[in-house]
């Protein structure tokens, strides 16, 4: 079956890599940006809810390119024997649309148009919890059009007992992880790790020994609460990570970690963020990994001193941040 998966926009090929990685994958094609992988997988929905660098998932019909709000409705007009075949009598049909740039548009427009088809299609449609879902979405100038599967977003993980006020998105962690390469046996750490999430995810996709550092002991707390909810064992340390060189030994074969970057920072970014890097590089193994995320990475690029493998911008809650990859 072709299905439509929604992710954190400038992580698409992740979604990519899982879906080769773990299922029957006979084509996969994404626009970098979109936050929209559409593949042909063979596996049924319950499978797929397994997914973390999903957040969303459903039946794929159509996709194309459109200059005004009337190319998107013939779009969807021209598949309207296919969308009102998934609705059984009696049962509610709602229309819903994300978009992302600017257009002429609003999202209650493409909304209210789409609507205004199935109606006259002869669906009934319900504004309130809908039996059916049919979503137009418009990225930019490319429109997709998919029927939910799953309308609870893949994100919401149940591990998460404590949520740190500037908690990071679990399927950023999962990327992260997928980009450092974490291999069974090595030792991830963390060294601002909040509650716990990139070592949380990281645990889904090798056997690995996290070590979690915080400043902050409330925070760590709440990292313990998450693991235990998890089932996972980790080390956790209360300490300043920009001097754990001086009690701890190089053990890290991997470090990943988003350092605090915006107006509750507790102290200068540039003393931050040159403490980091100088544990970074005396913490490491020969030939450790770094996967750090932070908006402010050429601060974090000025004072690390190791080969940098990559930079990619993911787009989210209204930031664009960098995912810097790299080798101590």
């Amino acid at each position: 079956m072709k299905y439509l998966f929604t992710t954190v926009q400038g992580l698409e090929d992740v979604v990519v890599e899982e879906l080769a990685s773990r299922f029957p994958t006979a084509s996969a094609s994404a626009e970098y940006m979109s936050g929209r992988v559409v593949a042909e997988v063979e596996a049924t929905p319950r499978e797929l809810l397994s997914l973390r660098s999903v957040e969303r998932f459903g039946v794929f019909l159509s996709s194309g390119r459109f200059g005004r709000l009337d190319d998107i409705v013939n779009g969807v007009r021209a598949i309207l024997p296919d969308i009102t075949s998934y609705i059984a009598p009696f049962t509610t049909a709602g229309v819903a649309c994300e978009r992302a740039g600017v257009h002429e548009f609003t999202s209650r427009d493409v909304e209210a148009a789409v609507g205004a088809l199935l109606r006259e299609a002869g669906a009934t449609i319900s504004l309130v919890d809908p039996d059916v879902e049919l979503n137009v979405d418009v990225v930019e100038d490319s429109y997709y059009v998919w029927l939910t599967v799953t309308r609870s977003s893949l994100k919401n993980r149940p591990y998460r007992r404590y949520q740190h006020y500037a908690s990071l998105n679990p399927i950023v962690a999962y990327a992260m992880a997928r980009l450092a390469r974490v291999k069974d046996g090595e030792t991830l750490c963390d060294l601002t790790c909040g509650g716990g999430t990139i070592c949380l995810e990281a645990s889904h996709t090798a056997r690995i020994r996290c070590i979690c550092v915080d400043i902050s002991l409330r925070h760590l707390k709440g990292a313990v609460s998450n693991f235990a909810a998890a089932e996972i064992d980790a080390d956790i340390l209360w300490f300043d990570s920009t001097k754990l060189h001086r009690v701890l030994r190089p053990v890290c074969d991997v470090f990943a970690f988003n350092p605090p970057y915006g107006v509750r920072m507790p102290t200068d970014i540039h003393k931050l963020y040159r403490g980091l890097a100088r544990s970074v590089e005396l913490l490491a193994r020969p030939g450790a990994r770094v996967v750090v995320i932070t908006p402010r990475w050429r601060v974090f690029l000025k004072y690390f001193k190791g080969e940098v493998l990559e930079r990619r911008v993911i787009y989210q809650g209204g930031l664009y941040s960098s995912i810097i990859v790299g080798r101590v």
